[in-house]
């Protein structure tokens, strides 16, 4: 809780100006800073939460979304296999991207609703705007999975990556397990800084942001199936 300096009211943490006499009790956050939140993110995800909370615009959000819709395509298609169904890398390179971009945006609102509501039924606290900012900062997991990993995968492994018969395992096993693995642990990281996030925002115990986060991320990817199944690759 913030005790304001002038007449000593007790305030939310997230309060920017006191609530009785109106003066600032902490300094205003008009936007943030993408490489400064990333970086924030990384080194203290409380404080970039915080931040983000407090931040009058949530900037970057929308941007981030592309990355869910994205990394959702690419680890379908390697689950799926549709290397096989691609005549070459760039193609394939290219239905990943152009359907991850369509469908990042929709497919992050439906997971931010679905975040906001069961928070809600759960005693949050929090404004759409703020379920809104801290669960489309918490993907930057997958930002930096699609930015960094997707490209080692793509060009050391290439089509085989997302095939079978032989599969990249087959061939070479060190590698698809160590750029798995890396997938894995962004996933996983991103799943840890909704359920900090959720929680904080919504002013519960961190247990119960990680049941809705877990209840959440298994609808993500069951609506990701779906909309992958769509297109019949």
């Amino acid at each position: 809780m913030i005790v304001c300096p002038v007449c000593q009211l007790t305030n939310d943490d997230f309060a920017v100006k006191c609530v009785s006499c109106g003066s600032f009790v902490q300094d205003r956050v008009p936007n943030i800073d993408l490489f400064a939140g990333i970086w924030l993110i990384i080194e203290s995800p409380t404080q970039a939460f915080k931040k983000i909370i407090i931040a009058e615009h949530k900037n970057f959000v929308l941007f981030l979304s592309l990355f869910l819709g994205i990394g959702s395509v690419f680890a379908l298609m390697w689950v799926h296999a549709s290397g096989n169904s691609f005549d070459n890398l760039f193609s394939l390179l290219l239905f990943g991207l152009f359907i991850g971009c369509v469908v990042g945006i929709p497919l992050f609102y439906l997971v931010s609703g679905l975040y906001h509501g069961l928070a809600k039924l759960a005693g949050g606290k929090a404004s759409w705007k703020d379920t809104y900012g801290v669960i489309g900062w918490s993907l930057v997991p997958l930002m930096l999975s699609v930015v960094f990993v997707l490209p080692l995968e793509l060009g050391t492994l290439g089509l085989l990556f997302f095939s079978k018969n032989p599969s990249a395992y087959e061939v070479k096993p060190v590698v698809t397990i160590v750029l798995a693995g890396l997938d894995g642990l962004m996933v996983i990281w991103s799943i840890l800084l909704a359920s900090v996030g959720i929680s904080m925002a919504h002013r519960f115990h961190f247990a119960k942001g990680m049941i809705i986060t877990l209840i959440v991320s298994s609808a993500d990817s069951f609506l990701s199936y779906l909309i992958y199944s769509s297109f019949n690759i």
